[in-house]
């Protein structure tokens, strides 16, 4: 017999409670990660209570020992509130998922479904008009109305010699312990999250990591050899920091690879990955970073950036339509009737977007209205942002058009000057 609950992450006198326990060890067996030990439990347990996490488990009642899943969950989901920068400086409030699993003894068993659907429904009920996650899998999350809304890539910089830039050097760098941006990062993610499109708020995880108190999930213990940099402008304010490993002797050739680099502008972005190229006896520099990267931009030698590898990050999940498309602004006003089709039924209708001095309005057309175009909810979700633009997604097929000028107008509404990204890791 199949049971699901949903329970909140706590500690009971400095103790992980059993339920909490087996949760956490289910998912880092899921994701095929270390052990973990009392310490990690009670650091994950207090993380997703900061987090204001909610737990979701299914339990396998008819498992008997000495199967693990006659206490362990056989699959697990968690869900907290974040905040999602929709361009323009706008944040607004993101359901963000992980911790997802299923176990091999028990999938294609309509597990994750469960989960999902009902999570969704409950965000939705909640408010929230967006829901976000990072996929392990590409093929997964399309099917409950997730769509790639950002890229990244991995780069490398050759360092040999050391890179010369084209432009004047704005601000200051300077050498400092991680455990100094236990209080520096913050204030500097809240600037570049106010900043960059596609940005999801900053997580204590991620803060703790660049300063250096856990390496990742799979090692919960601090790192022994993470060095950290921040960049200070002109008058003197920090905004930015990088925190980097030596890749070691044994690596060929010499690496410097960034862990974390957080930029709340061009200058400091740029100046910070130049600093890892003056290092003595180091080849090369990796990281990753935006789609439209404009750091080569700023070298005498573009061709020493190289971009190794690129992939989707963020998929975003839109769970009502009026309040999204009300929410984010238009580079012209105009019109159009839109069909979303979603299998879930969070977002399925007709529309009418009314675009205004750049203001959008959206109501439901009449029942026998003729939509303009047609497009699933996971690809509208692509196309919000800007990751996607309108003729992409009509010559991939997947917005398909029924007016004469729709495409155009579509072009023309949604339309954005910049290529959105984020570096949150959930």
């Amino acid at each position: 017999m199949i049971r699901l609950e949903r329970f909140k992450p706590e500690l009971l006198n400095g103790t992980v409670p059993s339920k909490i326990d087996e949760f956490l060890r289910a998912v880092s067996r899921g994701f095929h990660e270390s052990v973990l030990d009392a310490q990690d439990l009670v650091l994950l347990a207090r993380l997703g209570i900061n987090d204001n996490s909610t737990f979701t488990a299914i339990y396998d009642d008819s498992a008997v020992v000495p199967s693990l899943h006659a206490r362990a969950p056989v699959a697990t989901y968690a869900g907290f509130g974040g905040t999602l920068n929709i361009g323009a400086g706008t944040l607004v409030p993101v359901h963000q998922i992980t911790s997802v699993t299923v176990s091999p003894t028990h999938r294609r068993r309509g597990l994750l479904r469960l989960m999902i659907t009902q999570d969704l429904a409950i965000a939705r009920r909640s408010g929230f008009a967006f829901a976000a996650l990072t996929a392990s899998e590409a093929t997964i999350y399309g099917r409950f109305g997730f769509g790639r809304a950002t890229q990244r890539v991995r780069f490398s910089l050759k360092t040999e010699p050391a890179p010369a830039m084209r432009v004047e050097t704005e601000g200051r760098i300077v050498a400092i312990e991680p455990s100094e941006l236990k209080s520096l990062a913050p204030g500097i993610h809240a600037a570049a999250h106010q900043r960059t499109t596609g940005s999801i708020a900053v997580s204590e995880f991620e803060v703790g990591q660049a300063a250096g108190h856990w390496e990742d999930f799979d090692s919960l213990k601090p790192p022994s050899n993470l060095r950290a940099a921040l960049h200070l402008d002109p008058e003197g304010t920090p905004d930015g920091f990088m925190s980097y490993t030596f890749s070691g002797w044994k690596a060929s050739p010499p690496t410097m690879e960034i862990g974390q680099l957080c930029a709340a502008s061009g200058a400091a972005r740029r100046e910070l990955i130049a600093y890892l190229g003056t290092h003595d006896l180091i080849e090369k520099v990796t990281g990753r970073g935006p789609l439209d990267d404009a750091f080569p931009s700023a070298l005498q030698d573009a061709r020493a950036y190289t971009i190794e590898a690129m992939g989707d990050h963020l998929w975003l999940r839109i769970l009502d339509v009026p309040s999204a498309l009300a929410a984010r602004g238009y580079r012209c006003d105009g019109r159009i009737r839109l069909c979303v089709r979603d299998e879930l039924g969070l977002a399925e209708g007709t529309w009418d977007l009314v675009v205004a001095h750049g203001v959008g309005t959206t109501s439901p057309a009449p029942s026998d209205a003729v939509p303009d175009a047609s497009i699933h909810v996971r690809d509208l979700a692509s196309l919000y942002l800007g990751g996607f633009s309108a003729a992409h997604l009509a010559e991939a097929g997947v917005l398909r058009i029924h007016a004469p000028d729709a495409l155009a107008r579509i072009e023309a509404m949604f339309a954005t000057t910049v290529i959105p990204y984020c570096q949150a890791e959930f």
